[in-house]
């Protein structure tokens, strides 16, 4: 059930998918995992170091095979090491790309 008391613009929703991240231009890809997803942000994890303020091409693969993934442009606003070689990243939407 989703929880109305949370103070934020947009509710966020519980994802568990596979995503690549690059930098805009770049055909190095980054793997992650995501944690949640709302209107105009992600939570993610990710063994590779990203930057506060760096900014990156997603793409999310939905685990249902119908749903289309999600291409955004995205920038870092939070980086905290959470384990080992692990860090969660929160970072805000900037905008959808056509797929």
């Amino acid at each position: 059930m989703i929880d109305s008391s949370e103070n934020r613009k947009f509710i966020r929703m519980d994802t568990h998918c596979e995503m690549t991240f690059m930098r805009p231009g770049s055909s190095e890809k980054s793997t992650g995992h995501s944690i949640n997803l709302s209107a105009a942000g992600i939570l993610f994890s990710t063994e590779s170091i990203v930057e506060e303020g760096a900014s990156f091409d997603i793409t999310v693969s939905s685990i249902n095979p119908i749903t289309p993934p999600l291409n955004a442009l995205i920038q870092i606003v939070r980086v905290v090491k959470i384990e080992g070689n692990t860090y969660e990243v929160a970072a805000t939407i900037e905008g959808i790309k056509a797929t």
